[in-house]
Parts: C-alpha cells; sequence; structure tokens
C-alpha cells in the first residue's frame, strides 16, 4: 500500500468516511477505496472523464461548480500557497442527501493527485420536504396563469416572438430563482411555446478531459453543452446548425470555447470560418490554449475575439467571464435586431425602387457586367500596378450592377427637359451618383464581404469623374478616382454609344486623357472588337 497515501489520509483525521476517491487527471484516473480497521482497499477504478460526465447524474446542479473547484489540482494548489492544506465542501445529492467532502493535494504514482474523502449524511425531514413543495405548487400555478393569459391575447399583441420570449423567461426565471431543479423542465417549454432554442455553448479540443472540464463550469440546465473534438467537427455543426435559418436554428449558440492546436483542422480554420460569415460579432470566442507566443495573440486577437485563458485555467474566472460576454453580445445583438426592425418601413419603401431599376436596366447591367470582365482582365494583364486578380474582376463585374440606381432621384421635369437646365437641375443632376451611393450602402448594409461593397459603392458614386478632373459629383482626377469606376466609365460610354449608333471605338478614343485613363483606353483599344463577342 503506498505509504503516501496513508499518510494523507491520516493528515486529514476524519473519524468517519464513508468514501475515498483519488483523482489523478493527468492520467485520467479515479480511484475508490475503502478505509476499514486502518486498512486501505482499492474497490473501483475508472476514467476521470467518465466520472465528471455523469456528476451530474449524482450531485445536485446548484453544487457542480463549486464541487469542481473543491478537485481542482490549481485550486488546491493556490489554498495551499495561502496556508490552507484541507479544503472542505458541503453538497448535496439528487437524493437530497448531506455530503461533507475533505480535499488534499499529494503526490501519487508520479502525479499531483486530489485525495478528496467523503462523509454522508441522511436526507432532511419528509415534513420540510411537503412545506417546501406545497409552497412550489402553488408558484407554478400563479406562472401557469400568467402564461395562460399570455396567449390569450389577441394576434397583433403576440406578433412579436421576442416579446413573448421575454415575457415567459421572466416568469420562468422567478420561479427557478427558488427552485433551481425545475430550471431544465421549464426552459424547454419556454423553448417550446416560444420558438426559441436552449442557449447552447460549443466547445471545441481535441482533449476530453479538458472538454468535460469545461462543461462541468456550466448549470447544464441553463444551456444547451454540444463539444467538438476538432475544427472539422465544430464547423461541419455550425454549417448544419445554420441551415436551418436563424428563426428555425436547432440550438442557439451564445458563446464558443475554441483550442487554437487541434487535428484534421486547427482553431485558425474555425476562426477564418466564423470570421468569413461575420458570426465573430454575434458569438463571443473564448479561446483557450497553451501557446501564448506574442505572434500567436497578435493573430488570434486580430479576428476580434472575445478573450483568451490559459491552461490550466480557474473555473470561477471561465464562468464569470463567458457569463460576461454572453449577456454583452446578447445585448449588443438585441440593439442591431431593433436597429433592423426599425428600418423595416424603409426597406419595404426602397424594395420597390429597386425593382424598378432592376426593370429598366436590366438588360445595360449585364452587357456592362460582361464588358467589364473583358476590358479588367486585359487591364490586370498590362498594368500589374492596379493589383487586379480574378477574384477582384468577378466582384467588380457584379457590383457594377448598381452603377446608375441613384438615377431615380432626378426629378422627371428636370429629365423632360433636354437641355437648358437651371443650376438647381445641375445640381440635381450632378448629386444623383451620391445618393445611389447611399442607396447601396443601404442595400449591401449586411453582407458579410466588405471588398464587393466599397466595389459597388465606388463604381455607384466615381463612374462620372472624368480623368482630368471635370467629371461630377466629387471632380476627383486621375488614379484617385478607383480603378473599378475607371473601367466602368469605358464601358458605360461604348454601351451607351452602341445604343445610339455612333463609332464608340473611334469616340472613347478621341477622349483618351480628357475623360478616360489613357492606359484603360490602350487596353480598351486592344480588345474593343471582342467585347460584342460576351453580349
Amino acid at each position: 500500500m503506498d505509504n503516501n497515501l496513508i499518510n494523507s489520509i491520516s493528515k486529514l483525521a476524519l473519524s468517519t468516511v464513508n468514501k475515498i476517491l483519488v483523482f489523478d487527471p493527468i492520467s485520467d484516473k479515479l480511484e475508490s477505496f475503502s478505509y476499514k480497521n486502518n486498512g486501505l482497499s482499492l474497490e473501483k477504478e475508472e476514467s476521470l472523464t467518465e466520472y465528471l460526465n455523469n456528476l451530474s447524474n449524482v450531485i445536485k446542479k446548484e453544487y457542480l461548480t463549486d464541487y469542481m473547484n473543491s478537485i481542482s489540482v490549481p485550486k488546491l494548489e493556490a489554498k495551499e500557497n495561502d496556508g490552507s492544506i484541507i479544503t472542505t465542501f458541503n453538497y448535496k445529492t439528487l437524493n437530497n442527501n448531506d455530503v461533507i467532502n475533505t480535499s488534499t493535494l499529494f503526490n501519487y504514482k508520479g502525479n499531483k493527485c486530489v485525495l478528496t474523502l467523503s462523509m454522508e449524511n441522511i436526507a432532511p425531514s419528509a415534513k420540510e420536504d411537503n412545506l417546501k413543495y406545497n409552497t412550489l405548487t402553488l408558484s407554478v400555478a400563479d406562472s401557469m396563469l400568467k402564461i395562460h393569459n399570455l396567449f390569450n391575447l389577441n394576434e397583433k399583441a403576440l406578433s412579436s416572438t421576442k416579446n413573448v420570449q421575454e415575457y415567459i423567461d421572466a416568469v420562468f426565471s422567478s420561479l427557478t430563482k427558488d427552485y433551481p431543479e425545475l430550471k431544465k423542465s421549464f426552459n424547454n417549454l419556454a423553448a417550446n411555446v416560444s420558438g426559441r432554442s436552449l442557449d447552447t455553448i460549443l466547445i471545441v479540443d481535441d482533449d476530453a478531459l479538458t472538454r468535460s472540464m469545461i462543461k462541468k463550469i456550466f448549470d447544464q440546465d441553463e444551456y444547451k453543452i454540444v463539444m467538438a473534438a476538432n475544427g472539422k467537427e465544430a464547423i461541419d455543426y455550425v454549417e448544419e446548425n445554420s441551415k436551418k435559418g436563424i428563426e428555425q436554428t436547432s440550438d442557439h449558440i451564445v458563446g464558443i470555447f475554441l483550442d487554437l492546436t487541434m487535428p484534421v483542422l486547427d482553431g485558425f480554420a474555425v476562426l477564418d470560418y466564423l470570421s468569413e460569415r461575420n458570426y465573430l460579432n454575434r458569438i463571443p470566442v473564448i479561446i483557450i490554449s497553451g501557446d501564448y507566443e506574442k505572434e500567436t495573440k497578435i493573430r488570434v486577437y486580430n479576428y476580434n475575439i472575445a478573450d483568451m485563458l490559459e491552461k490550466p485555467f480557474d473555473f470561477d474566472v471561465v464562468k464569470h467571464r463567458i457569463g460576461n460576454f454572453i449577456n454583452l453580445y446578447k445585448s449588443s445583438n438585441s440593439l442591431n435586431d431593433l436597429i433592423n426592425n426599425q428600418t423595416e418601413s424603409l426597406k419595404d419603401i426602397i424594395d420597390a425602387y429597386i425593382k424598378a431599376y432592376y426593370y429598366d436596366y436590366k438588360k445595360d447591367t449585364d452587357n456592362i457586367s460582361k464588358y467589364i470582365s473583358v476590358l479588367a482582365k486585359e487591364v490586370m494583364n498590362d498594368y500589374p500596378e492596379y493589383n487586379l486578380t480574378d477574384s477582384k474582376i468577378e466582384k467588380i463585374c457584379s457590383a457594377s450592377m448598381y452603377y446608375d440606381i441613384g438615377f431615380y432621384s432626378i426629378p422627371r421635369t428636370v429629365l423632360m427637359k433636354n437641355g437648358n437646365y437651371s443650376e438647381e437641375d445641375i445640381k440635381y443632376i450632378k448629386n444623383y451618383p451620391l445618393f445611389g451611393s447611399r442607396v447601396v450602402n443601404y442595400l449591401l448594409s449586411l453582407t458579410s464581404d466588405e471588398e464587393y461593397k466599397k466595389y459597388a459603392e465606388n463604381i455607384c458614386k466615381f463612374c462620372h469623374e472624368n480623368f482630368d478632373g471635370t467629371g461630377y459629383p466629387s471632380n476627383i482626377k486621375g488614379d484617385k478616382i478607383p480603378v473599378e469606376a475607371q473601367i466602368a466609365a469605358i464601358v458605360i460610354a461604348y454601351n451607351n454609344l452602341k445604343k445610339s449608333g455612333s463609332n464608340a471605338k473611334d469616340a472613347i478614343l478621341k477622349k483618351s486623357g480628357t475623360m478616360f485613363n489613357p492606359k484603360l483606353v490602350i487596353s480598351f483599344m486592344k480588345i474593343a472588337d471582342k467585347m460584342d463577342e460576351e453580349v
């Protein structure tokens, strides 16, 4: 028998012990001993991970976090440094039995382990139980009456699902505050009747023990916990979940714990995926890693993550941080939702405007997109300094569809004049690209592709600028005009000249250096004869 183990038990000086446990996190083992007549005997050996996974089937939920802290090596080390060699912790089992745990650190089989001695007492009296649950019955009845009254409101009052959710949450939170054992069932009921899902935390780490330890931090009645062993599993889960749509999603993800070093796909691949889909603005991501080199920290924080935690971590700190982040992000998301709701009426108005533009301009926008593809590829080959790529050209072609969307802001009375414009008329004409760019900004405000949005705004705003600075609305010149707008200006002119029956090629050549960039005109002349092959 291990003398170190015997000495550690003697040091605890307990007279009556029901159970002796040795937690070995390094080897992922839990050993259970009996101690009778001053002798120890090993009764059971099992996986520590499995034991922790099943802990919620033994201990009441409200005691799980403190229990995990009482068997945490870092926690006990910190207490030892403060002079506390022994830690005592009281909790209740699901059978309502009181248990006293006394723990200490010791070296066992070459590893630093936790020794815990447990003493279990009898359950409280039946009289106390009856009193408690009689009160509970009245509380439940009151809550059910409130919910009943809610759903007897008229349809208009019930039209906002969000308000229904908030009301049900408020009713149930006051009830489960006094009766935490009901929290899970009431959360599930709230999810069913309001159409929402239980808040979900995603834990992504290739180490099973780390996943289990993080899982035990959280109240399983308050959060659904989903675990992934690598980046691919995490992405597959988010992808499958997102296919059901925001409102119909099976899980409402409110937080992600993410390891960086994993097989198959690492944490940076997951961050790339989340960033591309704009999830990082709505879900707090906490990095858990042992790699805290300066370069790693800089790279990680560039993704706009919520926080980084070093392994090993403090359970209380983790729970506090993620709780704060979840509340912060929820508040931010609620504000964004409110803003989006307030713009619904504006959207209805602008939708009709956009449909009219698409109807009138479809043939022109299709032609211009194809012309831009031909010219931009020639410019890419002729002038590398413009940094064009196939990917950028594809986006520019698509973004060109909005080039004249501001035209409808010009009053019809001005358009019918066909010349002899007043100063006020000219102001309307010269400012319509600015109005159009604001419409584009609104239309594409929720897109996660900022580059595409920039191309669309630039083409709309600057395609009427001239290379010599005589254009409008801003009178900028030369390469201060974005190259996508310069290319669009040439092909828009080409398309309009072709429709009027003019010699488009010669007309554009004559405007080289004044209306158009001479470099781009050279590229245009090379491929001018091929332009109509694309239409």
